[in-house]
């Protein structure tokens, strides 16, 4: 018999608060979307996919994933010891890659390149101290911290790439805009980090920070080649689809790509991280914790039916009437790709259980795997075969399914051998 739900458990409350910021923040997109994809083309929403995917790679070296302790250290000064670490390492990376895109800098004539290039590493530095911020905000359940940053962000990007593509700045409108959002979403995590300060007053060079990162020398050993495969072999995708096909296709590919995500991030982004915080206590409290994941996967799987149906039947026409018919051919790419990401909707949430259970290196076997059949299924139609966009696409979308089907299958095998350690 299936139990009844507690909406007065710390979970509900915490899954409620955390959705609330996000549904606001997601509405504001939606409302937003229509607007700015009436400013932009594809070409240029192509040269936005392209800054992010590479951020993203800076941003898992620039943390080196060390963020991902801070909620599962039992210590409080343990865990601020280890968020001292994290930006310590994400202002050497920011400083290095500035280093590396000095060529560019210098050698690229137009103002717009020489901007573009430089605000690659300040993203990267903005997105990195965003994630340990958020895992610090996790720890102490601080998820109106949570939901302020992510409705400051919509509210500042939004609003800035619609200004900036009145006045027909272009692509950089809708970079500058991505940065301003940023920028704004990282102030309850400044306050949250000085706050902590106070309260510990750790040094930034203390030997023991440094004994600390040893101690948890898995996380980058293990879950950074994790994490860099993930968004590596999104950057892969980029590169492979505006080679074989167009800046264009790929500028339709990547809005299909964000729109998909949206369902994601409206529900799955909210659970997350109460999951990651709920699943750890119970794992250290030596408690089940495979009912819990049972109960949390079928959740998802009831939500993701109606919104992945839907776009699977209409999304071309849905895209082409909320977007304007220039961006129907993204409406056409989420048909196809509906399946693969109603899977990653399921398995999103959960992706933290590795963490928590410390089955890092088993899970990076499985990344390897899902990347290398990503990027087969993105490469060899077009390259031997001569196929169509949407022929490569339906190819990426079912083999990313099953593999998706396959991960789910593991999470809950491993799960149960938790259980009886």
């Amino acid at each position: 018999m299936i139990k009844k739900i507690n909406f007065k458990s710390d979970f509900i409350k915490s899954v409620a608060v955390l959705m609330t910021g996000t549904m606001a923040a997601q509405m504001l997109g939606y409302l937003f979307a229509p607007i700015i994809t009436r400013y932009y083309d594809p070409s240029e929403g192509a040269e936005l996919g392209l800054l992010l995917n590479l951020v993203a790679v800076g941003a898992a070296f620039a943390t080196a994933r060390y963020e991902l302790t801070l909620p599962v250290v039992k210590s409080n000064v343990h865990a601020f010891r280890l968020y001292h670490v994290t930006l310590r390492i994400t202002i050497i990376v920011t400083v290095l890659s500035f280093l590396i895109l000095l060529y560019p800098l210098f050698t690229k004539g137009a103002n717009l390149d020489f901007l573009y290039y430089s605000l690659i590493p300040i993203a990267i530095f903005l997105t990195a101290s965003s994630n340990t911020g958020t895992y610090w905000a996790i720890r102490f359940k601080f998820f109106k911290h949570l939901s302020y940053s992510k409705i400051a962000t919509s509210i500042s990007s939004n609003l800035v790439k619609v200004s900036l593509g009145f006045i027909g700045m272009g692509y950089m409108g809708l970079v500058i805009g991505a940065l301003t959002g940023l920028v704004f979403g990282n102030i309850w995590f400044v306050k949250n980090f000085f706050k902590g300060q106070s309260e510990y007053e750790i040094q930034s060079g203390s030997p023991r920070n440094f004994v600390l990162a040893k101690q948890y020398i898995e996380f980058p050993k293990i879950n950074m080649p994790h994490v860099i495969l993930d968004v590596g072999k999104v950057l892969m995708i980029t590169a492979l689809i505006w080679h074989f096909y167009s800046k264009h296709s790929y500028g339709l590919y990547d809005h299909s790509f964000r729109m998909l995500r949206l369902p994601l991030i409206f529900i799955g982004t909210a659970i997350g991280p109460v999951f990651l915080q709920k699943c750890a206590e119970m794992f250290n409290a030596d408690k089940p914790i495979s009912p819990f994941i049972r109960k949390t996967m079928l959740t998802l799987f009831l939500l993701s039916i109606t919104p992945f149906t839907v776009i699977f039947f209409y999304g071309g026409d849905i895209f082409a009437f909320v977007f304007s018919d220039k961006w129907r051919g993204a409406g056409t790419f989420s048909e196809i790709m509906a399946p693969w990401f109603m899977m990653i909707f399921i398995a999103s949430p959960i992706s933290s259980l590795p963490t928590v259970i410390g089955r890092q290196r088993e899970f990076f076997g499985f990344a390897i795997l899902g990347t290398s059949m990503m990027i087969g299924a993105a490469s060899i139609p077009p390259y031997f075969y001569n196929a169509s966009i949407e022929q490569t696409l339906w190819i990426l979308s079912l083999s990313q399914s099953a593999y998706f089907v396959l991960v789910i299958f593991k999470y809950l095998q491993y799960a149960k051998k938790a259980d009886v350690r």
